[in-house]
């Protein structure tokens, strides 16, 4: 019953999305031909077989059989047909090459402002974004320098408010427009505000289009949890029963909400220790190993010095090690913590461990772990898998096998109610719709070039999974998907390929220096390429589509 409402809900998705984005598409072409005089004898959503329809003046509009896409007929489009003598005049054809043009581009330019009315739709409704709250500061960072510190709220950047973290972010990454120019950040820490100076750095993001640069302070919005790691045998930590992984609740019976407030309390902290944890034991299930939680409680020794209890985050220490894995065969182990990787201190796992793993590949890459209270040199050699990329192709991907707890980046970040006035909802509606024509085209050429593998293009039944995906998340994400795809079919439609809106475009300036129309020779045989190229293309995507359903 559950596949059944899933295939339901996947073709209710995909017919909605494409239904939309067509309507608008042919709309476009429907108005600006009846603008121009051109008699429009049929307007249909789908292929096919009529369903149902009516009639308004001279325009019948359907709905039918297969809802694929659409079209409208025009009187006089199709040059081996007579127009009637009532019509003439009113023809497609018969029109001069400005106005076809007009009518040619109406379909995409249709699409784009439909997709800058759907982001406007979700740029202006009110939506929940993460806080301005630093949950973490990577150590050695441009924040950690500058003094930002884990529970800061930022109020302003150079002056300008921040409602949220996704705003906190742009002003930060759009710092990259200046390099080495100060970031003066006003906080509110402990109830108190003051200031803080941070010169960002700049970073480099490689996806599938391009390598972009922008700016980077070293935090993030979420906070670890206070899944704790015992630095040594001999540590006060050790010697009072704390263990590795254990989950600290409370502390001198005050409860710890995550590991950036147990440090802060721990940091200049020498007297013993009062603790409540949640210490995991394995309980054995066939196929699997499940865990359940005791509260134990302990008590620290006092440290020699001020907060050297012997305790750390787990983020860096591997909690799964998979059997038959590239990091089992070269001797890595539960419980080791990674200090450095291909020669490079590991300050944190999503950004040395991991970009240091896929730069390796399959070679040789050097890590410095801690076990026990001793360094261990290891030497992993990765395994290779097959996996899609961003952009859909299957590369090869290096698989370690051993990472951290995920459990300690459960730690739910405050959200906030945020409302954007209407010029920055249209600001960023705009900015949305820039962004993602932009990309379609840059990605176009990418592919045309052999930079993307024709992998990537995706037909029907990618665009219902993404369709489905999309309805899942919510109506937010299902509109902009639906933005997304009407950037898509407006993008496409300009290729100047025979049948497409592009070519009807690039004709029509042809005429127009030829000043005389082109031959019904060239016409015929256009339409029979473009059609021939348009299957094939068809026919490519359907193929990658079922490879990917079939293979993942």
């Amino acid at each position: 019953m559950s596949s059944v409402l899933s295939v339901v809900q996947t073709l209710a998705s995909f017919a909605l999305l494409i239904s939309t984005i067509v309507f608008f598409h042919e709309m476009g072409h429907l108005i600006v031909g009846k603008l121009l005089g051109v008699k429009a004898l049929r307007f249909s959503l789908g292929f096919g077989p009529k369903l149902f329809g009516f009639t308004v003046g001279e325009t019948e509009y359907r709905f039918s059989l297969l809802p694929l896409g659409g079209y409208v007929k025009f009187a006089g489009d199709n040059p081996l047909e007579e127009l009637p003598p009532e019509d003439r005049g009113r023809g497609f054809l018969e029109q001069p090459p400005a106005k076809k043009a007009a009518i040619a581009f109406a379909g995409p330019a249709a699409n784009f402002i439909a997709a800058l009315g759907l982001f406007f739709i979700i740029n202006a409704a009110p939506h929940h974004d993460l806080a301005a709250t630093v949950g973490t500061v990577k150590p050695q960072s441009p924040a950690a320098v500058g003094g930002l510190r884990a529970g800061d709220r930022i109020l302003t950047v150079d002056g300008e408010p921040v409602t949220g973290w996704t705003t906190l972010q742009e002003k930060i990454r759009s710092s990259v427009d200046h390099p080495g120019q100060p970031l003066q950040l006003h906080v509110s820490r402990d109830g108190r505000e003051q200031d803080v100076t941070i010169i960002p750095a700049v970073h480099e993001e490689t996806n599938p289009l391009e390598t972009v640069k922008h700016g980077r302070i070293g935090i993030s919005a979420a906070a670890r949890a206070a899944e704790v790691t015992v630095t040594g045998p001999e540590t006060p930590a050790s010697r009072g029963g704390l263990r590795t992984f254990d989950l600290i609740t409370r502390l001198d019976g005050q409860r710890v909400a995550n590991y950036e407030a147990l440090a802060r309390k721990l940091e200049t902290a020498t007297a013993p220790l009062k603790l409540e944890v949640l210490r995991r034991q394995p309980v054995d299930a066939p196929g699997a190993t499940l865990w359940s939680e005791q509260p134990v409680s302990l008590e620290i020794p006092a440290p020699a010095s001020a907060g050297a209890y012997g305790i750390e985050a787990s983020d860096l220490t591997l909690f799964a090690v998979q059997p038959g894995s590239a990091a089992a065969e070269a001797g890595l182990q539960r419980g080791d913590r990674v200090l450095s990787v291909a020669g490079k201190p590991a300050l944190t796992w999503y950004d040395e461990v991991e970009t240091a793993r896929h730069a390796a590949l399959a070679r040789p890459l050097a890590f410095t772990v801690r076990r026990e209270g001793k360094e261990v040199a290891v030497t992993v050699n990765q395994h290779l898998k097959k996996a899609r990329d961003e952009a859909g192709v299957r590369v090869d991907t290096p698989d370690l096998g051993a990472a951290p707890d995920s459990a300690v980046y459960s730690v739910e970040p405050e959200r906030v109610l945020v409302r954007w006035s209407v010029p920055e909802a249209v600001r960023r509606s705009v900015m949305d719709l820039s962004g993602a024509v932009r990309g379609q085209a840059l990605g176009l050429a990418r592919i045309v070039t052999g930079h993307i593998s024709s992998e990537a293009i995706g037909g029907p039944i990618m665009i219902a999974d993404v369709a489905r995906r999309a309805a899942d998340e919510g109506w937010r994400a299902f509109v902009y998907m639906m933005g997304a795809i009407s950037v898509v079919l407006g993008v496409m439609n300009l290729i100047p390929l025979p049948v497409l809106d592009g070519f009807h475009v690039l004709s029509a300036g042809i005429e127009a220096v030829r000043r005389k129309p082109l031959s019904l020779r060239f016409r015929e045989v256009a339409n029979v390429v473009g059609i021939a190229l348009l299957l094939t293309l068809m026919i490519f995507a359907f193929k990658n589509d079922i490879v990917r359903m079939a293979f993942g």
